[in-house]
C-alpha cells in the first residue's frame, strides 16, 4: 500500500512539474514574442511598455 501512494505522489510531482514548465514556457514565448511583433510595428510603444528611458548626452 505504501508503495503505491508513494509511487502515485511522485507520479505527481513529476507531472506538476513538467505541467507548471510548460505554462510557464508557454505564457514567457508568448510575452515574447507580442513584444518582438510591437516592437516590430512601433518602436516607441514597445519601450513605453518595458519603461525604457533614453539617456541623454
Amino acid at each position: 500500500m505504501f508503495t503505491k501512494v508513494l509511487g502515485f505522489f511522485i507520479f505527481l510531482f513529476i507531472f506538476l512539474m513538467g505541467f507548471s514548465m510548460l505554462l510557464f514556457l508557454g505564457l514567457f514565448v508568448g510575452y515574447w514574442l507580442t513584444l518582438l511583433g510591437v516592437e516590430a510595428l512601433s518602436p516607441k510603444l514597445a519601450y513605453k511598455l518595458i519603461g525604457h528611458k533614453e539617456e541623454e548626452a
